[in-house]
């Protein structure tokens, strides 16, 4: 589902504004009182507005959570992409993608923990859940398609590229829940573990 917009430029500019608006107030109930709290009323109540104002730029709650996931992963994107393509080898990329995945963890815990508790709750009709294994399927490719780059360079080890990506990103899933149980934790020195771990279960032996 698509959230409303308006025709005229400034009812675009405002719309655009409004809406991340919602999304930001829906993140922050989220994070604070979960699922069962983040309703269009409690929305609406922290933009201060009434809930058609929300309701008529996202049609339903559904479409409002459905924008929360695209605009948290949306934010991960530029500098990871930046980080990837600045990388001289495929070791490098590898290692870039471990360290923008590990930092947005640790920088972002209010929003993934947003995401999350939308993950585990949001439900279609029928009952079944809005966001199941297979949306975990593009991020899971991507990581075998780092893998196999590595394999054809020479750079990594002959290994089973589709085991260790859905290893890997079960890893970086499991961050923002770590981070968040461990508020002691350094991100930036775990991402080196978890490079350092990686770097050597895929790389060929040279010793």
């Amino acid at each position: 589902m698509r959230s409303k917009k308006g025709t005229s430029g400034r009812d675009t500019f405002l719309g655009t504004a409004r809406r991340e608006q919602f999304i930001a107030c829906a993140i922050d109930a989220l994070a604070e009182t979960g699922f069962a709290g983040a309703s269009i009323a409690e929305v609406a109540n922290r933009a201060g507005v009434s809930k058609s104002v929300v309701l008529y730029h996202f049609e339903s709650r559904s479409a409002l959570l459905e924008a929360v996931v695209t605009e948290v992963y949306t934010n991960a994107g530029p500098a990871l992409v930046a980080a990837l393509d600045a990388a001289p080898d495929e070791r490098a990329r590898l290692a870039a993608y471990l360290r923008g995945c590990t930092e947005f963890a640790w920088t972002h815990q209010k929003e993934l923990r947003a995401v999350t508790e939308i993950f585990r709750n949001l439900r279609r009709d029928d009952g079944s859940r809005w966001y199941t294994a297979k949306d975990s399927e593009e991020l899971i490719g991507f990581v075998q398609g780092l893998l196999e780059a590595g394999q054809r360079s020479g750079e990594f080890a002959e290994f089973d590229t589709r085991t260790l990506a859905v290893v890997l990103r079960a890893t970086i899933d499991a961050l923002p829940g770590l981070f968040e149980s461990d508020p002691g934790i350094d991100g930036p020195q775990f991402a080196e573990h978890l490079v350092h771990l990686f770097d050597r279960t895929v790389r060929k032996d040279d010793r």
